[in-house]
């Protein structure tokens, strides 16, 4: 049996057979705000037996399990965006090309520091779901950027609040209200 896909309400719901050996996952995300997914809940459940052994979770790598259910919803909005938008009533999920906004950042096009921190804070995140280890060093080639100034964008997102961190001790974190505002600026829109 394949991945499947289901849109209900503001959740979108991975199912992987066999993700790993005789083990299902079935992945449920939804929206906390218009750019982001996130998830809201794992399910493991077992193809042989009613049980599922503490030994058979060790074995899971949860990083590459949402990772792939990302990427499976992110090919979806890809590649038919009219039918992602009917299902999930959502036209600015990965409305923003990536490549646009690092070209910006890689140009240092922007003038005005605000709207270079929050495309920095977009970007950051979105990047966060594409590399596991140095987040600092990968951003840094990407951008072009000394791996110093790359930390010390990350900390000014999250100083000056254009990130909420989600939890503790991970990467990434969540747009915050002053970031989704700049990002749908016409200022902003101007310069893609």
């Amino acid at each position: 049996m394949k991945n499947k896909i289901t849109f209900k309400n503001n959740e979108i719901t991975v199912d992987m057979p066999n993700a790993v050996k005789n083990l299902n996952v079935k992945i449920v995300y939804i929206f906390p705000n218009p750019y982001q997914l996130v998830v809201k809940d794992v399910t493991f459940s077992s193809n042989k037996y009613d049980e599922i052994n503490t030994v058979d979770i060790r074995k899971v790598n949860y990083f590459s399990i949402k990772k792939k259910g990302l990427k499976l919803i992110n090919n979806i909005a890809n590649v038919d965006s009219d039918y992602f938008y009917k299902n999930t009533k959502n036209k600015f999920y990965m409305s923003i090309d990536l490549k646009k906004i690092s070209k910006l950042l890689k140009l240092r096009k922007f003038k005005d520091k605000e709207l270079k921190l929050a495309a920095y804070a977009y970007y950051y995140v979105f990047n966060t779901y594409n590399y596991s280890t140095n987040y600092s060093l990968y951003l840094s080639h990407k951008l072009g950027y000394s791996e110093s100034y790359v930390k010390n964008l990350t900390k000014d997102i999250f100083k000056y609040k254009y990130l909420t961190k989600n939890t503790a001790g991970t990467a990434g974190g969540l747009l915050s209200k002053k970031t989704i505002k700049l990002l749908n600026s016409q200022k902003f829109q101007q310069l893609l």
